[in-house]
């Protein structure tokens, strides 16, 4: 191989090695580009969990995350709190106000 013959000597050179390299990320990014693209129109995934908060938060919004503790108490709430900031990021839901008085509502689409 060609960017090996001189390996360790004053004549090596690696630019056709660090070009192939690049194309090879550039490959890559562009392939993850397109996965990318499909997932975010398809719109946010939702697991089981973050599909029973929906169910909750459509059928009694205005909600607090109280609210959600107390229904869910399986669950803790770092993991309601993880779980609320995730829909919001995702756009399914949205939130008025801060701290422990926010209330979440079903985002209208």
């Amino acid at each position: 191989m060609d960017g090996q013959k001189d390996r360790n000597t004053e004549n090596e050179t690696i630019n056709a090695w660090v070009i192939f390299f690049l194309d090879s990320l550039e490959t890559l990014i562009q392939r993850l580009e397109q996965k990318y693209d499909l997932f975010k129109s398809k719109g946010g995934y939702l697991n089981e969990r973050q599909k029973k908060i929906m169910d909750f938060i459509s059928s009694n919004q205005p909600i607090k995350l109280a609210d959600l503790v107390l229904s869910m108490p399986e669950i803790t709430s770092h993991t309601l709190r993880k779980d609320l900031l995730y829909l919001k990021t995702e756009r399914f839901i949205d939130s008025i106000g801060k701290y422990k008085g926010t209330i979440y509502i079903k985002k209208e689409k």
